[in-house]
């Protein structure tokens, strides 16, 4: 029987679906009590199963769609494994009784993509479904509304200090670390750490390797997962200036003894530092980062000027200054890590995607 596809949009339901507040779960109770309060006011399909009162949640939940009944063995679970998720869908192939359902807080798209990979049913309390049975196949996003997720999930994984956390591991990704050593490369707290950490592994996208040790497992699908996340715009304050005359080198020569001069913290980024680490498109603008808003004064000396839009050099000005943490040096001139540069020149123009990915399939990308 071929599969009967039912694609969801996010569409209004009713009011009584619509909740105000982040809700944040933090135990497995929590998360039985909501998944079967919030299942008798869904719009599309109707479950079924015993509301827990007790100490043990439904055994069995049964779901009525289409005048057809799917009968699944719950897992309630709050931040799965991907060595947890395997096991249940190991468990699936070979089951001859209900098939495994996953129940979570929210569904994050890696394990969304788990669940399509390897036919296996999940739904969350944010509404969003994968269900896979023999003939039906549904896939609905989330309900307008709810914001549900597990409490001890980091807010911004790829954002502010946790960035640092996420720069540092791809900038080294063959590397095995310690949580201490990678507090002392990021400058960010141990607690943070240890839950970015903890939150990484149960995505599968970094795996310990000792009791203590772990190491990026999926150096790729964590990088795209970061750029998917970054906003360069919401990050940065960006300063354009006018130059004239000169190659691009040239400006970046200038602004490299300036710098070095005023004694200034900078890193080149997007056009020129991925020319300099890996030519491919010739670079039209010069940009880097700075600390902090540049000197008017000293640029015009070197010939620069102020404009509202265009400009030959950019200057930006991190909200966080992790950028400064994870440098290296080409031809002379001290530049963001490769992760950095990649995600730099993904939101801009002028066949700046061309070099992100140009540096990103070359064999150097993130070797120093």
């Amino acid at each position: 029987m071929s599969d009967f596809l039912l694609k969801y949009a996010i569409l209004p339901h009713g009011k009584n679906l619509v909740l105000n507040k982040k809700n944040l779960i933090t135990l497995e109770e929590d998360l039985i009590r909501e998944f079967w309060k919030l299942a008798a006011l869904d719009p599309d399909w109707q479950w079924t199963g015993e509301v827990p009162t007790g100490e043990k949640p439904p055994r069995k939940a049964a779901l009525l769609f289409e005048g057809r009944n799917f009968t699944f063995k719950p897992h309630y679970l709050l931040n799965p494994a991907f060595s947890v998720l395997e096991k249940l869908a190991s468990a699936a192939k070979k089951a001859t009784g209900p098939v495994p359902l996953l129940i979570l807080p929210r569904i994050h798209p890696r394990v969304a993509r788990f669940c399509r990979e390897h036919r296996l049913s999940a739904v969350d309390l944010n509404g969003r479904a994968f269900i896979r049975v023999p003939g039906v196949l549904i896939d609905r996003q989330a309900l307008p509304g709810r914001d549900y997720r597990f409490g001890r999930e980091p807010k911004a994984v790829f954002a502010g200090k946790s960035a640092r956390i996420i720069r540092s591991l791809l900038s080294q990704p063959s590397r095995s670390w310690v949580q201490h050593d990678l507090v002392a490369a990021t400058g960010a707290s141990p607690g943070l750490v240890s839950r970015i950490i903890a939150h990484l592994i149960g995505q599968g996208f970094i795996q310990k390797t000792g009791t203590r040790e772990f190491r990026v497992s999926d150096p790729s699908a964590l990088l795209d997962a970061w750029a998917k996340e970054d906003h360069f715009s919401r990050r940065t304050t960006t300063y354009r200036y006018s130059a004239f005359g000169g190659a691009p080198l040239d400006h970046a020569a200038k602004l490299n003894d300036l710098f070095k001069t005023c004694g200034v913290p900078f890193a080149f980024t997007q056009w020129i530092a991925g020319w300099l680490r890996h030519p491919y498109t010739e670079p039209v603008i010069v940009s880097a980062y700075l600390p902090k808003a540049p000197d008017e004064a000293a640029l015009e000396k070197t010939g620069l000027r102020a404009v509202e839009e265009g400009g030959k050099i950019w200057l930006h000005v991190p909200d966080d200054e992790g950028v400064f943490r994870e440098t290296q040096f080409a031809q002379g001139y001290p530049l963001v890590s490769d992760p950095q540069i990649y995600l730099d020149l993904l939101g801009t123009g002028l066949r700046g995607p061309d070099q992100a990915e140009a540096l990103r399939s070359w064999d150097g990308f993130c070797k120093k």
